[in-house]
């Protein structure tokens, strides 16, 4: 190769660096599977790079060869990286591969949870701590890590909570997961009033019942479902895609319910 074809490539190369360094650049945690893989798909079709992470190393390289298959001229968009959301030193490692990657953070979707389906009495401090740490700690540790980016690119950003209906209500048996969802509202409001200057917008989804692994699973483990009308995981990432397409028509710090009535 010549000195000229190789100062092309050089540039072609710079370019689409700066290519992808312009796009809106989002993180989805828990995006392997259920609303988090819909929200990514979404956000991807929509001209966003957009990082794919999972606790699960193999679920992350299935998604991202989906992803290659079907959507070929998206493979330089996208980043995958393993990720455990309630380790800070997991947490910084995707958040500084993605800066690296893209150079910039705009939207965060804090999606990654667990459900534990035990009476309280039944419940054993390790089934309490690790709902507590992936569905709330993760949160708060993603959000604390991202937002210096954000307000340092000045172009604002947005973070999409996912809570549950589970976060407006409680229900037996789910004392962990309810007071994790309840928190992030708690969280997302306290947060909004940080930011609230800095041209950064959080806000909370409360999704109803969702045909998800997660929903079968306490279906399996007695949940009750009659009556029980369930959103698609596709529903709720047009949802989320519209809180953060169409800001103007929430409030900073609002908790939206969504239930298919």
């Amino acid at each position: 190769m010549d000195l000229q074809n190789i100062q092309q490539e050089q540039q072609q190369q710079q370019q689409t660096r700066h290519d992808h360094q312009t796009q809106h650049t989002a993180i989805v945690t828990g995006s392997t599977r259920g609303i988090g893989k819909e929200t990514a798909l979404l956000l991807l079709k929509n001209e966003m790079n957009v990082i794919i992470s999972s606790s699960n190393q193999e679920n992350v390289d299935h998604m991202i060869q989906e992803i290659y298959e079907k959507f070929p001229s998206k493979k330089d968009n996208i980043l995958g990286i393993q990720c455990d959301v309630s380790k800070y030193s997991e947490v910084k490692s995707l958040v500084d591969k993605t800066i690296e990657r893209f150079g910039r953070i705009d939207i965060l979707v804090n999606n990654a949870g667990i459900v534990s389906y035990k009476n309280i009495i039944d419940t054993t401090e390790d089934e309490w701590n690790k709902t507590i740490d992936i569905n709330l700690k993760g949160v708060f540790l993603f959000t604390k890590e991202v937002l210096p980016h954000m307000i340092e690119n000045k172009s604002g950003g947005v973070i999409i909570n996912v809570s549950s209906g589970a976060g407006k209500s409680g229900f037996a048996n789910m004392a962990s997961y309810c007071a994790s969802k309840f928190g992030i509202i708690g969280l997302t409001e306290s947060i909004a009033e940080e930011v609230a200057d800095k041209n950064i917008k959080i806000m909370a989804i409360c999704p109803g019942g969702v045909d998800t692994k997660m929903i079968k699973d306490l279906i399996n483990q007695g949940v009750d479902r009659s009556g029980m009308k369930l959103l698609k995981p596709g529903d709720v990432a047009e949802k989320i895609y519209d809180m953060i397409s169409n800001q103007k028509k929430y409030a900073n710090g609002q908790s939206i319910e969504f239930y298919n009535n």
